[in-house]
């Protein structure tokens, strides 16, 4: 199968899945009512959301298609910065931002920048004792 056929096929398998799960939670009792509730100046923002979510989930699976994970995945968890600043400036009075919510953004941006990292810039950091090394050897790179 081509490359950007197995991408479409990703993405056409995701958005099928999340548009099921999404079906199940609308059968869950007063979950209508809650929609109903909503006032309809507030729809061209979902409508606008659900767009631009579609067109960048889009992208993500584009770049996953042409670059390595451990190249896309650094990059997407930086859209978590931008969604605390953006969140910030559009919708300060509705969301929750806390030091919970940026410790967790941060160590989100950390981790996959750490993950990224080759496994021997790893194993050779000064003063990581050998057994360590050996750990992260074998369970990073898959060597035994």
């Amino acid at each position: 199968m081509r490359q950007g056929a197995s991408t479409l096929a990703g993405g056409c398998l995701a958005y099928t899945a999340a548009t099921l799960f999404f079906s199940l939670v609308l059968l869950k009792p007063g979950c209508w009512g809650d929609i109903k509730s909503m006032k309809r100046q507030n729809l061209p923002w979902f409508l606008s959301s659900a767009v631009l979510v579609a067109v960048s989930q889009a992208f993500v699976y584009a770049s996953l298609a042409i670059a390595p994970l451990m190249v896309v995945t650094p990059i997407l968890q930086l859209s978590l910065v931008f969604r605390l600043f953006l969140s910030q400036w559009i919708n300060r009075e509705y969301e929750v931002m806390n030091t919970a919510v940026f410790i967790g953004a941060f160590t989100a941006v950390l981790g996959s920048m750490l993950v990224s990292l080759d496994t021997d810039f790893l194993t050779r950091l000064p003063g990581l004792p050998p057994s360590l090394a050996d750990f992260l050897r074998y369970r990073l790179a898959g060597q035994s």
